[in-house]
């Protein structure tokens, strides 16, 4: 293989690019509020074996986090009736707290999100989860026989393309007593095009040159070393919004005109988000492409 593995973590906590556009999106505490009760963002990927859902009180949200002994947040599978209370994770980010659960959740399947505080004032929202995963293909490109980068090819069956990262691992002052592990995320999803190749397909390229010289500038001149490279696909259910770049973009509160709560603000939709190696993916006898196998992430 002439290209070293890819990358990341499922709860994307170690991100070193804050990414895309929902970042400038911010959240206003409304001075009178007698409609919204609750602010929940997150996605229910049918990849994960936990399911995480961020949850703030309006009034709270951007000050102290919601005390979790007055709020329970459920996810109800609404074919089966099956409802699991979700877990506080005691951690709260930008005055809103963790939720999570290990409940299966599976294609084309709707689901309900619901936060209810002691005095049953509740939020909630119903998602539906993405049908299947497409075919994905990769090569690398060359130049003068050196690899500049890998090109990805999404069958294009599927439309709903929630996210595209291509993803680093890094290990900056390796072999020191300061060495630390870093993972760098660059947002491909709004440079893909159609392609006829692989009979139609989506299409983008990751120039590993500008990644890299991204990564380098960012840490200064001290060494990084490239254990691995990785493309993060991601495809959305129907409550997908085209107007968000990355589901990175649930991490940040959304404003009234970009939600889809009942009584409440925010977002969640459903995905299935895979990852694949940076790399050739050939016959046994390399006489030609085959579909890539999707593989865990590393950290």
């Amino acid at each position: 293989m002439r290209v070293k593995r890819a990358i990341s973590s499922a709860c994307f906590l170690l991100c070193a690019f804050i990414l895309a556009a929902g970042c400038e999106q911010t959240f206003e505490p409304l001075q009178e509020n007698n409609q919204y009760n609750f602010n929940i963002s997150g996605y229910l990927d049918v990849s994960a074996d936990t399911q995480w859902i961020r949850v703030g009180t309006i009034r709270e949200s951007i000050d102290e986090p919601p005390d979790p002994a007055n709020i329970k947040v459920t996810l109800e599978d609404l074919q089966n009736g099956n409802t699991a209370v979700m877990n506080d994770s005691l951690f709260a980010t930008n005055g809103v707290l963790n939720y999570w659960t290990t409940m299966d959740i599976r294609k084309e399947q709707s689901y309900r999100v619901t936060a209810e505080r002691d005095d049953k004032k509740t939020s909630q929202v119903t998602v539906t989860t993405p049908m299947e995963f497409p075919t994905v293909y990769i090569t690398i490109s060359d130049v003068d026989g050196s690899a500049v980068g890998a090109n990805i090819y999404i069958d294009d069956d599927v439309k709903l393309i929630a996210d595209l990262q291509s993803v680093w691992y890094v290990i900056v002052n390796p072999n020191t007593n300061v060495e630390r592990r870093r993972i760098y995320r660059f947002p491909l999803r709004n440079t893909l095009q159609h392609t006829t190749a692989f009979r139609g397909a989506h299409y983008a390229f990751s120039n590993w040159g500008r990644e890299l010289a991204q990564i380098e500038q960012s840490v200064g001149r001290v060494d990084v070393s490239v254990i691995s490279r990785r493309f993060f696909v991601a495809t959305g259910g129907p409550e997908w919004n085209e107007n968000f770049s990355s589901i990175d973009d649930f991490k940040y509160f959304l404003n009234e005109t970009a939600s889809n709560i009942e009584n409440g603000v925010g977002y969640v939709v459903g995905i299935e988000g895979k990852w694949f190696r940076q790399t050739d993916c050939l016959k046994p006898e390399e006489s030609g492409y085959i579909p890539c196998e999707p593989v865990e992430p590393i950290w």
